[in-house]
């Protein structure tokens, strides 16, 4: 029996809107205007409902699978705003109020049901020796 709440999706990738080019899933539509899949695993579903959502969904690594997209799509659809370091870049996002949990009230029941968490990426340790 799969555990309800073991699904967990890491938001990497999230690109300054200024960083030129298309918008990645130019369709924007809400989180409650996909419908959420059926039939499969809740990994396969919950997969399937960001991809279609237009979100890049990259390969799981156990019950955890990342999605990408520009930072306007992440606030558009979680309903948040992100925080991005200018004056440091490639330092982490963080969610309004300085946290790393995106917010999963915007999301259909069926998905909260199922995800246990979307977290943004933790800060990379670049301290490579030290000590």
């Amino acid at each position: 029996m799969e555990n309800p709440k073991g699904v967990e999706a890491e938001a990497a990738a999230i690109l300054d809107d200024a960083a030129a080019g298309e918008p990645l899933g130019s369709r924007a539509v809400g989180p409650t205007d996909v419908a959420v899949p059926t039939s499969g695993s809740d990994l396969a579903r919950a997969k399937a409902y960001f991809t279609k959502s237009g979100f890049e969904v990259h390969a799981p690594l156990g019950l955890r699978f990342s999605i990408g997209n520009r930072k306007s799509r992440f606030e558009s659809f979680f309903a948040t705003s992100l925080v991005l370091d200018d004056d440091n870049p490639g330092s982490p996002a963080t969610v309004e109020g300085g946290g790393r949990d995106l917010p999963t009230e915007p999301l259909p029941d069926e998905i909260r049901d199922m995800v246990e968490s979307i977290t943004l990426p933790e800060p990379l340790d670049l301290t490579f020796g030290v000590g």
